[in-house]
């Protein structure tokens, strides 16, 4: 019983193969076969399959052969072919910049373990026929030059000018803004006449009780710290160390410092430090920040001792003259 099952399942599966390939055919298309240089055609690949089918057809990346060049993939389309199949379209737009006869060979589309092959096809591309006879052949035109736009010209070099003196100007203004405020920081700060010594003293006490090292503020600490030291230079030494940066403070003093190496060591270690910590983003220890402190109350006290006793020695000259 088993095995006249066996056979009757055979048979129909041997029936029902040839009905299944009869379902799968291919074919192709092209809707002019004589074309000029230049020109474009269609050519459509079509072939019928069971909807839920899976077929692989042919893939083309720019030519469909070797000198026929595809210009556009056109939409698939798909139609029902009866009740069980499907009928696609698959056409792709091309040209040819070549004279020549092209030949398409048969395309294979694969369905499962059968494979199909379309019709070959043939193209002649013909190069267009030029009448000499009624035109003659002319030169080559040379390239064209469109004219200057002077308009556009003038309106960039104005615009380039307007920014320029826009920059300038600024620049001018924030020179003299800065300056005019330095200048009356500077009338404000020599309205006070006590000695230049007297006035960095009292300004390092109030740094020493503010205490800001202490309080995670190095930058803001040495910045006033370094600002004293400056006025203090200006008054006693008559040097513009608040307008000259660290190093041209240094060579501008050390004339006045040659026989007190000491003292300039001491303006040298305070400045070095300060711009390490302003500009270098330097983060000294506490012990570092109160040494530059002592340093400073000693290059004043240092400094003003040279400056008394040379008072002191004009002042005997004076009285001996008079």
């Amino acid at each position: 019983m088993n095995f006249k099952k066996l056979i009757t399942v055979c048979l129909v599966g041997v029936l029902a193969l040839p009905i299944f390939a009869q379902t799968f055919s291919v074919s192709a298309a092209i809707d002019s076969t004589v074309l000029y240089v230049g020109e474009q055609t269609k050519i459509t690949f079509e072939w019928s399959q069971p909807k839920k089918a899976k077929v692989q057809a042919p893939l083309f990346s720019d030519t469909i052969v070797s000198g026929l060049e595809i210009v556009e993939r056109l939409p698939i389309d798909t139609t029902e072919n009866g009740e069980t199949d499907v009928l696609i379209k698959q056409s792709f737009l091309v040209t040819s910049f070549d004279s020549a006869l092209l030949f398409i060979p048969p395309q294979p589309f694969i369905l499962g373990q059968d494979t199909q092959y379309t019709n070959a096809l043939s193209l002649k591309v013909v190069s267009i026929p030029v009448d000499t006879t009624q035109q003659a052949i002319a030169d080559i035109k040379p390239v064209y030059k469109p004219p200057f736009n002077w308009p556009l010209f003038w309106q960039i070099v104005w615009i380039q000018l307007l920014v320029i003196a826009v920059v300038v100007l600024g620049i001018w203004l924030y020179r003299r803004y800065k300056k005019q405020h330095v200048a009356k920081e500077q009338e404000f700060e020599m309205q006070d006449t006590r000695p230049a010594y007297e006035i960095a003293l009292e300004r390092l006490n109030e740094i020493r009780q503010e205490k800001l090292w202490q309080k995670g503020r190095p930058k803001d600490y040495h910045t006033q710290l370094t600002n004293v030291l400056r006025d203090y230079i200006y008054r006693r030494f008559g040097i513009n160390a608040s307008e000259q940066t660290s190093a041209e403070v240094l060579q501008a003093i050390q004339p006045a410092l040659k026989e007190q190496k000491e003292s300039f060591t001491l303006l040298q270690n305070i400045l070095q430090l300060a711009d390490l910590v302003k500009f270098a983003k330097y983060h000294p220890l506490i012990e570092e920040d109160e040494k530059s402190l002592s340093r400073a109350y000693s290059f004043v006290e240092n400094t003003k001792q040279v400056v008394e006793e040379s008072q002191a020695i004009d002042d005997d000259v004076t009285n001996k003259e008079v």
